[in-house]
């Protein structure tokens, strides 16, 4: 037994590394038992490529340097064969942080593809009696309560036993890791699991049910570290803290760390400002014409009438959408340039943007592009053959829908071709005059390890592939439009650390509103269940401006209450001819006038609510558990953004922002000068404070 103490946190561990004991000051043990292995190591040997040493049937050297221990294995062995690979398993105790760092030295002639370290062990309780909760970042978040049951009762994967969740980082489709982070938590108590990589590694965040006790979970992180023959890998560190206290301050020492290295950028003031972005599909995939350009007047009414103020313009080009990338041109049948840059400025004179679609990700395989050399850009995979996905935009069509998928081959982004051709579609957008370009995917999507040697993956790796060059790509794009102009706006889709450090904002994905009561079912920690958590990534980085996820032509009271409460941008999308003639039948208009209404609350207080900064429960007192509530505060001002996510009145007795001295409070109906005695099922409602002066 091995044992690393101080007066926060004492931590044991066993002659194979593995965690046997994490207590906090004051708690008990909360590994219920320790993990199979304290690593995993997978490579590649001759012509086999799942060659998995266990730590378990490792020899180790254990070695003690007051506040760190080292693991040291000399060479591997696996069920098949050995490897001379040594591998050296570190943890540092400092403060309540366990810092967990490893060596590996490949001496063979071996590819080193997956290594999965730390894993936690299995962990049922954090002290509270509450079965923990998993905070997991999945696009903008999720909310795993009593996680340890929710496990058990997946459904069996390949594996059987145990079950697990799983996403990769950096971005997924749609499930996709955001950031590097996860936790367990109960509200009384937090378990952090905290990646800090700053190469970003392709890499996989993963939790998973116990194996030698029910209803328990342990947390890993596999990276793909893709080490040749005489390479000496060094992985970057994970902070695993066990506190008293809520999730915030994991999340705030995470973006503590994420400011070392996200860049920053003036972003555009109308895009930091808007309201609601309002996707259309002009033309789609099979062929149907539903917004020719004379009628982009007429679509920013409709926006309007909701509450909106941003076009953003699918299928505009002529071969329709998701299909001919990246080989875009203007519509002749639908108008042609000329009238594709009269009717945006139309828009803009009216007070409006308008947003052009560009897919910065997707080579269409029948595309002239793609058969005349731009398959060199592709991602290879280790079969030397590209990345596929499929995209199938049929509506009412059983033939269409079937059998005629679309399909495309991913762009590797370190490819510097790739990178410029972008930059010249860039350039191409702003040519009709728009005010701004959507990139899409290349804020996310699979982090495609790249095969092909002629591309310049960072360090030649193809782990590294599609992270560096994404940042290389991004980075230039968002150069590329400031000098455009400076309002000029880049956005692109999916939500990570990463990547949304270099756009100006968000087509989110995964991110709708939860069931009614849920949110509270949730962490009272009843039945186990998924549900959005938003505040995980807009808690870390409150700046970075995201749209709801919102699929229909209608935005119903919960979209719009949703946005409120979370200072999300609205979203609704026109994508279908059904949907056209629903929008101008005005099929839903209590929809409409009631997204128009929190549009403009949120207009008459926007300096708080979508200028100030998203700080979550901070510092607010919310007496009830069925009442939703966030804060914004700039300077001296707060506001406080309620919804009544209930059937039932709730009173506001005991609602407080301490530190604070109420001002007025606001709904729908108009302003209130005294504090509000209740707020009605399904209402929504900003309170506003003034910072109190200090004697």
């Amino acid at each position: 037994m091995y044992k690393l103490s101080n007066e926060q946190i004492t931590a044991a561990f066993d002659h194979k590394g593995r965690l046997t004991a994490l207590v906090k000051s004051g708690g008990e043990n909360i590994i219920a038992a320790p993990a199979e292995d304290s690593f995993q190591l997978v490579f590649c040997k001759g012509g086999d490529w799942e060659n998995t040493a266990f730590g378990r049937d490792q020899d180790f050297e254990a070695s003690e340097d007051g506040e760190s221990l080292s693991f040291r294995c000399k060479a591997l062995r696996t069920k098949r064969t050995g490897a001379d690979i040594g591998v050296t398993l570190r943890i540092a105790l400092k403060e309540d942080q366990l810092i967990y760092t490893a060596e590996i030295e490949n001496r063979d002639e071996v590819l080193i593809t997956d290594f999965t370290y730390p894993i936690t062990g299995e962990v049922a309780k954090l002290g509270a009696e509450k079965a923990p909760a998993l905070l997991w970042p999945n696009q903008c978040g999720a909310m795993v309560s009593n996680i340890g049951k929710y496990l058990d009762h997946l459904p069996p994967t390949w594996e059987a036993h145990p079950y697990s969740l799983s996403i990769t980082y950096p971005g997924g489709h749609a499930a996709g890791g955001s950031m590097q982070w996860m936790a367990l938590t109960d509200g009384e108590n937090t378990l952090s699991f905290s990646g800090r990589d700053e190469m970003f590694y392709a890499s996989e965040l993963r939790v998973t049910g116990g194996k030698a006790h029910h209803e328990t979970a342990s947390l890993m992180l596999c990276r793909l570290p893709f080490a040749q023959k005489g390479e000496i890998w060094q992985s970057a560190p994970v902070v695993l803290t066990l506190y008293a206290g809520d999730w915030h301050r994991a999340a705030r020492e995470y973006r503590a760390w994420a400011e070392t290295w996200r860049p920053e950028h003036k972003k555009p003031r109308w895009i930091e400002d808007m309201q609601g972005y309002f996707l259309v599909i002009n033309k789609q995939q099979f062929g149907a014409e539903m917004w020719p350009y004379d009628q982009i007047p007429k679509l920013y009414e409709l926006a309007q009438a909701h509450g909106f103020d941003t076009l953003g313009l699918f299928g505009w080009y002529d071969s329709g959408h998701d299909n001919q990338y990246p080989d875009l041109k203007v519509s002749e049948s639908m108008g042609g340039a000329e009238a594709l840059r009269e009717n945006i400025r139309k828009v803009q004179e009216r007070g409006g943007h308008v947003t052009l679609y560009h897919q910065g990700h997707l080579m269409e395989v029948t595309s002239e592009y793609y058969k005349n050399g731009g398959c060199a850009n592709e991602s290879v995979s280790r079969w030397g053959t590209p990345y596929y996905e499929a995209y199938n935009k049929a509506h009412k069509s059983r033939f269409l829908s079937h059998f005629t998928n679309k399909v495309f081959s991913n762009a590797c982004p370190s490819s510097p071709a790739w990178q410029e051709l972008m930059e010249e579609k860039t350039e191409f957008i702003s040519g009709f005059g728009a005010d701004g370009v959507l990139f899409d995917q290349i804020g996310g999507m699979y982090p495609y390890p790249c095969f092909n040697k002629e591309h310049p993956h960072a360090l030649g790796k193809p782990s590294l592939s599609m992270s560096q060059g994404r940042r290389k790509l991004l980075g230039r794009l968002q150069k590329k439009s400031k000098e455009i102009g400076s309002e000029f706006c880049f956005m692109t889709e999916h939500v990570t650390d990463l990547y949304s450090a270099y756009a100006d904002c968000l087509h989110g994905m995964f991110l709708s509103p939860f069931a009614q009561g849920e949110r509270r079912e949730a962490l009272e920690g009843g039945e186990p269940m998924m549900t959005n958590f938003p505040e995980l990534f807009r808690y870390c980085f409150p700046k970075t401006y995201v749209t709801v996820r919102n699929p229909a032509p209608y935005m119903t009271r919960r979209v719009a209450n949703f946005c409120f409460l979370y200072g999300l941008k609205l979203e609704m999308e026109v994508r279908y001819e059904a949907d056209k003639q629903d929008l101008l039948a005005d099929k839903w208009p209590e929809y409409r006038k009631y997204g128009k209404a929190v549009s403009d609350l949120r207009r008459r207080y926007w300096q708080l609510l979508g200028r100030g900064e998203f700080r979550d429960t901070d510092p607010l007192d919310i007496p009830s558990p069925g009442l939703l509530a966030k804060a914004f505060v700039n300077g001296s001002q707060l506001a406080a953004a309620l919804w009544n996510d209930s059937g039932e009145p709730i009173s506001l007795e005991g609602f407080d922002a301490p530190g604070w001295t109420f001002e007025k409070a606001a709904a729908l109906t108009g302003e209130l000068s005294d504090m509000p005695k209740e707020i009605a099922p399904e209402e929504i409602m900003v309170i506003l404070y003034n910072k109190k002066e200090v004697d």
